[in-house]
C-alpha cells in the first residue's frame, strides 16, 4: 500500500490541496464516513472548494498494471472528468486497506472558488475483490453515471461484480501488440461489447471518415468488390487500432475474414468477398520508422489503387481516452461488428 500511496500524494502541487486518509483493516462503512467527513470539511474552507464530478469512476486494473503509470494517467483526467473515482487493487493480505483523498484546485484569488473531485483506493485479497460491488456500493455519488475502467491485459478478481454497476466499460485493446492481441479483444468480447468504450477504436474516428468519404466517390465503390489486397502500415503500438480497421472495413464490405496471424513486420491474414473471391490483409510497419498511429491504407484492385494516407496528424492518445470516458449515452457504432469479424480469423486466445 505504502508505494501507492506515496504515489498519489505526489499529485498534490503548490495550486493544489489534498486532504487524505489512510487506514489498515477496515470496513466499506468506515471508508464511506470517512470521504463523507473530507467532503464536509471542504465544504467549510476558507477557498470555498465546491466539489465537481461528472461520474463515478469505477477502476479495476489487472496486476500487470504497474501502480505509478496508473496514478499518473489518473491524474491527467481530473480537469477533463472530474470524478468520484474508486481503485480496487488485490494485495496479499486477508484485509480490506484504504486510502482516502480529496483533492481541490485553488481558486485564482484569495475569494475565488475552488473544484474538488475526491478519490479512494481500495486494496483487498482476492475473497473481498470477488465481491467488490459491496466495497464500493456506499462510495458511490446517486444520481451520475458509473463507468468501469478496465486498465492492463489482466483480468481484475473484481471485474465480474463491478461490471454489474456499470453503465459503461472503458479499456484499450491497444494495451497489447502481437501475440497478445487476441487474448485483449476477448477481454472486450467477453463483457456487454455494446457499453464498451474501446479507446483503440475511438482512435479511428477520423481514419473511418476518410474512408467513408473516399468511398462516396462511385468508382472508388465499384472497385471494393474487386479488391484483391489490402495493405495497411502502423507503429507497433497502433496494431490493435489497424486490425479494427480492417475488420470495419471487412464488415462494411461484406467480406469474411478467415485468418489472421502475426506476421515478421505487423499480421497478415486473408479475407473472402462475397463472390468468393480472396482478399490478402497485409499490416506493416510505417515507412518512416518514427511516425506514429495509422500511416497509410492501400486497397489494390487489379491494376487499380484506392490509396489513402493518414487524414490528420496522430490523435493524442489522452484525448482518446477522455473521450471513453464522456460517452455516457452514445453507444460506439461498428464496433461490434469489426470485433467480431476480427476474432472469426484469429486463433484463440
Amino acid at each position: 500500500m505504502e508505494a501507492a500511496v506515496t504515489a498519489l500524494a505526489a499529485q498534490a502541487s503548490e495550486d493544489r490541496e489534498r486532504s487524505a486518509w489512510r487506514g489498515e483493516d477496515v470496513t466499506a462503512g468506515e471508508v464511506a464516513e470517512r470521504l463523507t467527513a473530507l467532503n464536509r470539511e471542504h465544504a467549510r474552507h476558507e477557498h470555498g472548494h465546491a466539489a465537481t464530478r461528472t461520474l463515478n469512476l469505477l477502476v479495476a486494473p489487472g496486476e500487470d498494471v504497474v501502480p505509478d503509470a496508473l496514478d499518473a494517467q489518473l491524474a491527467g483526467l481530473a480537469q477533463r472528468h472530474p470524478s468520484r473515482t474508486l481503485v480496487v487493487r488485490e494485495h496479499a493480505a486477508a484485509r480490506l486497506d484504504a486510502y482516502v483523498a480529496i483533492d481541490c484546485t485553488i481558486g485564482a484569488h484569495a475569494s475565488g472558488a475552488g473544484h474538488c473531485h475526491d478519490m479512494a483506493l481500495l486494496l483487498a485479497d482476492a475473497e473481498r475483490l470477488r465481491h467488490a460491488d459491496s466495497l464500493v456500493r456506499p462510495l458511490r455519488v446517486a444520481g451520475l453515471p458509473t463507468v468501469l475502467w478496465l486498465p492492463g491485459l489482466r483480468e481484475s478478481p473484481a471485474q465480474p461484480s463491478l461490471a454489474a454497476l456499470a453503465q459503461a466499460f472503458v479499456l484499450d485493446s491497444g494495451s497489447a501488440s502481437g501475440t497478445a492481441l487476441p487474448a485483449a479483444f476477448a477481454h472486450a468480447a467477453a463483457l456487454d461489447v455494446e457499453r464498451v468504450r474501446d479507446v483503440a477504436w475511438l482512435r479511428l474516428r477520423r481514419w473511418r471518415r476518410h474512408v467513408a468519404a473516399r468511398f462516396d466517390d462511385p468508382h472508388a465503390l465499384r472497385l471494393l468488390g474487386a479488391v484483391e489486397r489490402v495493405e495497411l502500415r502502423s507503429c507497433g503500438p497502433q496494431q490493435a487500432s489497424a486490425l479494427l480497421l480492417w475488420g470495419w472495413i471487412a464488415t462494411r464490405a461484406g467480406w469474411t475474414i478467415e485468418r489472421l496471424a502475426v506476421a515478421a513486420h505487423g499480421w497478415s491474414g486473408t479475407a473472402r468477398r462475397p463472390d468468393g473471391g480472396a482478399v490478402e490483409l497485409q499490416l506493416g510497419p510505417p515507412e518512416v520508422p518514427d511516425l506514429t498511429g495509422i500511416h497509410a491504407l492501400a486497397l489494390h484492385a487489379g491494376a487499380e489503387t484506392i490509396a489513402l494516407r493518414a487524414p490528420v496528424a496522430s490523435p493524442n492518445p489522452a484525448r482518446a481516452f477522455a473521450a471513453a470516458l464522456g460517452m455516457f449515452d452514445t453507444a460506439t457504432p461498428g464496433y461490434a461488428p469489426a470485433l467480431a469479424a476480427l476474432r472469426g480469423g484469429m486463433p484463440d486466445a
